[in-house]
């Protein structure tokens, strides 16, 4: 009689071991769970808020010194291309544009992006976008090109204003019209009244 009792008391001992055992997985497990593209955290709501919130911030805090404005003005007339730039152009344009790394390396606004979402996996497209030369309408260009985006990608982005007097910042320093007249600077000057204004660029980020 004891023996069966005391076989009962094992068996349930064991029983509350296990439970115990396949309680402490669920939880580490639940713990270990990274969103990550593939995990459909894009399609939360709050995820995708919080996001392009940062995303946002990061283009804020890259336009607070005028450093988003350098970058736009990256261009480098000797070589004819945004400077240090390597990859190909992204479908249907000519210039050249970064690796994310190389984009880290000449921008604010690359270090951040690639601290925040080229190590966790994410990719995103960065973009200029500002009035054709004719002034009916618009063109883009890109520095980042990672590939096109899906329909659930989100987009954030800042205007920097780009001024008569404002010149490269790689190559001889040639003003903005210069070289876009002879060093394929690809902005042209916008159809303005203004002798100040050379033109608003529109710094889109695309996250995916």
């Amino acid at each position: 009689m004891r023996g069966q009792t005391d076989r009962a008391q094992a068996y349930t001992l064991e029983g509350f071991i296990g439970a115990m055992i396949l309680l402490l997985a669920v939880l580490f497990a639940l713990q270990a769970v990274v969103i990550t593209p593939t995990t459909g955290g894009l399609a939360d709501r709050t995820v995708q808020a919080q996001l392009q919130q940062e995303s946002q911030d990061a283009l804020s805090v890259a336009s607070q010194d005028g450093n988003l404005s350098e970058t736009v003005r990256n261009w480098n007339t000797s070589q004819e291309k945004f400077h240090n730039a390597t990859e190909p152009s992204s479908p249907g344009q000519e210039v050249q544009t970064y690796t994310p790394g190389e984009f880290a390396n000449q921008s604010r606004l690359g270090q951040l992006l690639q601290d925040r979402y080229t190590n966790d996996g994410w990719n995103y497209n960065v973009e200029l976008v500002y009035e054709n030369e004719d002034g009916d309408g618009f063109n883009s260009t890109h520095l980042v090109y990672q590939g096109s985006p899906p329909s659930d990608a989100f987009t954030a982005s800042h205007v920097v204003t780009l001024y008569e007097d404002d010149t490269v910042t790689a190559g001889d320093g040639s003003s903005l019209e210069d070289a876009y007249d002879n060093h394929e600077y690809p902005i042209p000057p916008a159809e303005t009244d203004s002798e100040y204004l050379y033109t608003l660029v529109e710094v889109r980020v695309i996250l995916w």
